[in-house]
């Protein structure tokens, strides 16, 4: 009647972060912009006469084309995103000084406007220190003491060294640390950073004669960015539409029979690791085909996903309820320690499904199901289970409209005392 699952992998992202409390993060959001605002207020007091003359490039349209990379961020997984501003901040304060690589982080903060203020102050602000940084290698290079190269590796190397802090300092204070993750970002920090450094050194070598070359060339980049990001976001839109496809049932709701595999695997998993059992109950609606043959496919159809439906509201939070094929339906309710909890929660699934007769179109319909369960022991393979509860089912099957709870097999392979309850 029911095979039972092939065995599958464990899914990669049953397991998520929690998620840190929205209210942290404060101390960076203010800290990081007010301290490149410092540096830059100490620098114009301070510092000598700029040798770069800053112009409506350098502090209108480059802080204006980082808000709009902002906006075009490029999911690398369910946490980390891939943007293209950190080569503008960079070539901003290498052609136009400490302000304009500040402005050009401003911008990069501007253009994150899905983000709540704390994060969008906080990533602003390290990447105005990134600006800054990079502005006093520009100035360095306009005052000629270092060549271009130089100045661009020195911009390059301070971006990644305030990246690490930076990021370290926003999860230590978001009471989110997260060692892989940093180690993500900082890698993608890297390859962007090193890919992008050519470029960055050749736009920043002609950017005095040719301003609005280079900043084309950078919208360029823009262009790609929006077609890449175009490309990535349906790609994964297809990819989930085909998960949803394979693991949802389309009819009904509930999973699929692949997605159940899964989910009868990591169960079995996690009570051969000796935790409490689970319960598998197996259900077959009584005398299916012949309220197919009376009310139509549609209404058949109809009856299912009632059936689905009541059959959810009676199970606790965590279990799984599955579409296995046709009219049976498998779920899986970890937690279940003894046959007497699982008996009764087997009734409480009959009589929701047949107490009540079904409303199909203006006629009420009465409805029964036939069940058939067993625990998952430590003991068992789930091909035993599958057969275990599979033989209740035919059991409850004789009488219909009834539950039948059978023990798991001995240790030894024995069987055990069967148990008929709930016959109407």
């Amino acid at each position: 009647m029911i095979s039972p699952p092939r065995p599958s992998e464990r899914d990669p992202d049953a397991h998520l972060d929690a998620r840190p409390d929205a209210r942290a993060g404060t101390h960076v959001a203010l800290g990081f912009p007010l301290l490149a605002l410092g540096a830059l207020a100490a620098w114009f007091a301070a510092g000598p006469a700029p040798t770069l003359e800053p112009n409506g490039w350098t502090l209108i349209v480059l802080p204006l084309i980082c808000a709009a990379y902002g906006l075009l961020p490029v999911p690398v997984d369910a946490r980390t995103f891939f943007t293209f501003e950190g080569p503008t901040v960079l070539l901003a304060g290498l052609v136009g000084g400490p302000l304009a690589g500040v402005l050009a982080g401003v911008g990069s903060g501007l253009g994150d406007v899905n983000a709540v203020w704390r994060r969008r102050s906080a990533y602003a602000g390290l990447a105005m220190l990134q600006g800054f940084a990079a502005g006093l290698a520009g100035e360095a290079w306009g005052a000629g003491h270092v060549p271009l190269a130089a100045a661009a590796a020195a911009a390059a190397l301070a971006y990644l060294a305030l990246s690490a802090s930076g990021l370290s300092l926003v999860m230590l204070d978001r009471g989110s640390w997260n060692a892989g993750r940093l180690g993500r970002a900082l890698g993608l920090d890297v390859v962007e950073v090193t890919v992008s450094a050519p470029l960055v050194y050749l736009l920043a070598s002609t950017f005095a004669s040719a301003p609005g070359v280079s900043s084309l060339a950078v919208l360029s980049g823009l262009a790609v960015a929006v077609f890449g990001a175009w490309g990535i976001t349906t790609e994964r839109a297809l990819a989930e539409r085909e998960r949803r496809a394979r693991l949802i049932d389309p009819l009904t709701g509930a999973l699929t029979r692949a997605a159940f595999e899964e989910a009868f695997a990591r169960e079995q998993a996690r009570v051969l690791r000796g935790e409490r059992r689970s319960g598998l109950i197996i259900c077959d609606l009584d005398r299916f085909g012949e309220l197919n043959a009376r009310h139509g496919h549609l209404g058949g159809d109809q009856v299912l996903r009632s059936v689905v439906k009541r059959i959810e509201a009676t199970l606790r939070p965590g279990s799984a309820l599955s579409r296995w094929g046709g009219d049976e339906l498998c779920v899986l309710v970890p937690g279940i320690g003894t046959l007497a909890e699982l008996e009764s929660l087997c009734e409480r699934i009959r009589r929701s499904v047949g107490d009540d007769p079904l409303a199909l179109a203006g006629v009420e319909v009465s409805v029964t199901i036939s069940l058939g369960a067993t625990l998952l022991a430590d003991w068992t393979t789930w091909e035993q289970t599958f057969a275990r509860a599979d033989e209740a089912l035919y059991l409850a099957k004789r009488t219909r409209d009834a539950s039948c709870v059978l023990p798991p097999l001995a240790a030894g392979g024995g069987t055990a005392t069967r148990e008929l309850v709930g016959v109407a």
